[in-house]
């Protein structure tokens, strides 16, 4: 029955790196956001308009980094976890195979 057994632990890893790469993505958002935009481009209100819009964007993708922060703390923990679980079942099955053929 072990030997039917598989099951592919890549996927938590893979989860893990794309989690990163977007918190990543976001961490850059994040830093061109602090850069104070350019006025005069439009009447006061329009520049006021773009000054709100670039402060919600600013709040937002800081939320948004937060939460992916801590889906990717999650991710690596459940990532390491199955793999500890993985080399625990592993030896488990060896173990069980050798008393098997010795008896």
């Amino acid at each position: 029955m072990a030997e039917r057994l598989k099951v592919d632990g890549t996927e938590p890893g893979r989860l893990f790196k794309d989690l990163k790469r977007a918190q990543e993505s976001f961490t850059a958002l994040q830093r061109v956001l602090r850069v104070p935009g350019v006025d005069g481009l439009g009447t006061a209100d329009l520049d006021k308009a773009c000054d709100r819009f670039q402060e919600d964007w600013r709040y937002g993708t800081e939320e948004i980094a937060e939460q992916i922060g801590r889906l990717t703390d999650i991710t690596k923990k459940a990532r390491d976890d199955f793999h500890e679980v993985d080399v625990a079942l592993q030896r488990a099955l060896d173990q069980a195979r050798r008393k098997s053929t010795d008896t």
